[in-house]
């Protein structure tokens, strides 16, 4: 990737009680009505609810998407060229989780590389980045993000889809290969991860997987969670190869399968009531 994008941001989300670990709530998404490029809605500094989404142009071509929760209960507001934005408002969801969250890639169609030759290979393309991309031609991606949490059951995460086939980004929906979730915090979640114990960056994470499945499409896929140990505010210069690289050591994960999308945002579930929580800054450099 030659963009960089910087964030900042302000989330005001309700607490919850009971929450067991989540499949990511973008599967919920499945009924959205799919989009082919980044359009979204073309309103900034005004909040922007239910089911669309605020496209954030970083220039040349390339964009970041502001995503409202799954269940489709918030409002987002965020600003037009930088990635400063926040959940205005909230309603109690009547079902599943939520995670509102920036998005870079393909979400059930919605592509962040929104120039004319978008998912065209044959054409000139943009600096903008560029997915789906095989995992083992994927770059050097790293991530920083910062934030001060106040929920009291949920994860502040990063969500990485990986489709098993290369598809165009228009025609993408349930991915079907792996998800690999990082959860940098998880307040009120037991740490029950006990598949593997394994140390990336000098941080020990505590992994959990299972077989993950959507009734709405028949898809199933991988779903692998990587816990921080210990529970952190802040991630700097995290490098995301090492995670692909042990998923795949473990038979999670093929290097010929392909990225999709890199998210960071917060899994809550219905019963969320007050606090939130703030995320200070956000990055993600060195996708091709």
């Amino acid at each position: 990737m030659r963009g960089t994008v910087h964030v900042l941001y302000l989330y005001r989300l309700v607490r919850g009680r009971g929450i067991l670990p989540a499949i990511s709530a973008m599967l919920l998404l499945a009924a959205a009505s799919p989009a082919s490029v980044s359009t979204g809605t073309q309103r900034w500094n005004r909040p922007v609810c239910g089911s669309d989404y605020v496209p954030v142009d970083l220039g040349d071509g390339d964009y970041f998407n502001v995503i409202n929760a799954s269940a489709h209960n918030t409002c987002v507001t965020a600003e037009r060229h930088h990635l400063s934005w926040y959940v205005s408002s909230w309603h109690k969801a009547a079902r599943g989780w939520q995670y509102p969250n920036i998005s870079s890639g393909i979400e059930w169609g919605r592509y962040t590389c929104n120039d004319r030759t978008s998912g065209d290979p044959s054409g000139p393309g943009s600096a903008c980045m560029r997915y789906p991309i095989r995992v083992d031609r994927d770059g050097t991606p790293v991530t920083s993000a910062s934030v001060h949490s106040d929920i009291s059951n949920g994860n502040v995460s990063y969500d990485i889809w990986v489709n098993r086939e290369d598809v165009a980004p228009k025609r993408l929906r349930q991915a079907n290969g792996t998800e690999i979730m990082i959860w940098i915090e998880y307040p009120g979640i037991a740490d029950d991860a006990d598949s593997r114990h394994v140390v990336i960056d000098g941080i020990q994470w505590d992994v959990m997987t299972w077989v993950a499945h959507n009734p709405t499409t028949g898809t199933s896929w991988r779903y692998v969670a990587y816990l921080a140990h210990r529970q952190r505010e802040s991630v700097s210069g995290l490098a995301l190869n090492p995670f692909f690289h042990d998923a795949e050591s473990a038979g999670e994960l093929s290097a010929s399968w392909y990225l999709t999308a890199i998210d960071f945002g917060a899994e809550i579930n219905e019963t969320v009531r007050e606090g939130g929580f703030d995320v200070e800054s956000y990055s993600l450099t060195g996708v091709r």
